[in-house]
């Protein structure tokens, strides 16, 4: 199935999100690694947005009906290759922390590392996993309460569930001021790392796998149109920031532009769409890179738990070490770390895939499989 590229992209996207921030920040204003980082780091924002679609996607497609739902069985599998997986990748990221950037470990440490560790907060982008877990919690009352209307009205259901995604979002985005109302202090503090911020993604690629095979049908027949709509919703989406940009003449506000915000619904939807179309063209290819994107995607959550601590170790020691040749204002410096950083994030997520505790890292994945000179020798003969 297309999915394992899909994820490949998404994850792709995700660590380009994380590879190109600190250039696109701490660059010099409208030099040539300022535009393309930000040009990249704009494009990939659909990666976390796509991610959930296929997390809502996967669980609903797989429970099309719901009486099928183990409850007991889920949740053990989800604790064994998912939640142990990432309490250690926290603690990992806890000793790199206090590693990397010398953070001297206080008193109250271990108290301080459990709360990190339930909310998501040892290492910026573990948030996610917090971000999912609340999904799978709330997982069976979706599909007690709403997946009847998922699968017998999913054009009115989805118009639903966007009005009250975008009502929150636009508000938050745009008319959001201060308050001292509890509710509305914690929505404002919280929204982006729970579920109410993100139900609407989660619940879309639920619709979708609850209509897949009439989602692709009405995705080939009408490809040429989205294909303009998500060439106008990529415009209007990269048009917002560099309108701010431009208008401050700085890069002030460009944290604020990330992957939660209005006009990511309507891109990462119609980037999943056009998706979907390109994969289903690529997956039946025989061809070695088609085959190494799909084992991007097989070891995907590997890939997202790794890439940070790779990028932040490489570009913390060359820059340290060689500042005069590498540092956030030079392109060549961008083009080294993002490639670098790539390539040793997929290869440490390899290298562990070869073993068998492998789920201890990086999940219920198949061990990775290198040809044996042996099998080489036959396919010649």
């Amino acid at each position: 199935m297309e999915l394992y590229y899909m994820r490949a992209i998404s994850a792709f996207g995700i660590f380009t999100i994380h590879a190109t921030g600190g250039f696109a920040l701490y660059s010099q204003f409208s030099s040539k690694v300022m535009h393309l980082s930000t040009f990249l780091n704009q494009f990939f924002r659909f990666g976390t947005p796509v991610f959930m679609m296929l997390s809502g996607f996967v669980l609903f497609y797989n429970y099309r009906i719901p009486e099928e739902f183990d409850a007991k069985k889920f949740y053990k599998k989800k604790a064994v290759y998912l939640i142990l997986p990432y309490i250690i990748w926290a603690i990992g990221y806890f000793l790199f922390k206090a590693y990397l950037y010398r953070i001297p470990v206080g008193e109250n440490w271990f108290g301080g590392l459990i709360k990190d560790i339930l909310l998501g907060n040892t290492f910026s982008h573990l948030y996610f996993i917090f971000l999912i877990v609340q999904f799978y919690i709330l997982f069976p009352l979706f599909i007690k309460y709403l997946s009847n209307s998922m699968i017998n009205k999913p054009v009115k259901t989805f118009i639903s569930i966007f009005v009250l995604q975008a009502a929150l979002l636009i508000y938050e985005f745009y008319f959001k001021v201060p308050t001292n109302i509890a509710i509305f202090k914690f929505i404002d503090e919280y929204y982006w790392k729970t579920a109410m911020g993100w139900f609407y993604y989660f619940l879309t690629g639920g619709i979708i796998g609850y209509h897949y095979d009439k989602f692709v049908e009405m995705v080939e027949k009408h490809i040429k149109k989205i294909g303009i709509i998500y060439i106008l919703s990529a415009a209007f989406f990269l048009g917002e920031v560099y309108l701010n940009i431009y208008t401050n003449n700085n890069m002030s506000e460009f944290e604020k532009y990330g992957s939660i915000r209005p006009m990511n619904m309507i891109y990462g939807l119609t980037t999943f769409t056009v998706l979907v179309w390109v994969t289903r063209r690529i997956k039946d290819m025989d061809k070695s890179s088609v085959r190494l994107l799909k084992s991007f995607g097989t070891y995907s959550l590997g890939v997202y738990f790794a890439h940070p601590m790779v990028l932040e170790f490489i570009k913390q020691k060359l820059m340290a070490n060689f500042p005069r040749w590498i540092g956030y204002g030079r392109l060549s410096s961008f083009l080294i770390i993002y490639a670098l950083g790539w390539i040793l994030t997929t290869g440490l997520v390899f290298l562990i895939a070869l073993f068998e505790p492998r789920w201890l890292l990086i999940g219920r994945v198949p061990k990775l499989v290198i040809r044996e000179k042996k099998k080489l020798e036959e396919t010649k003969r």
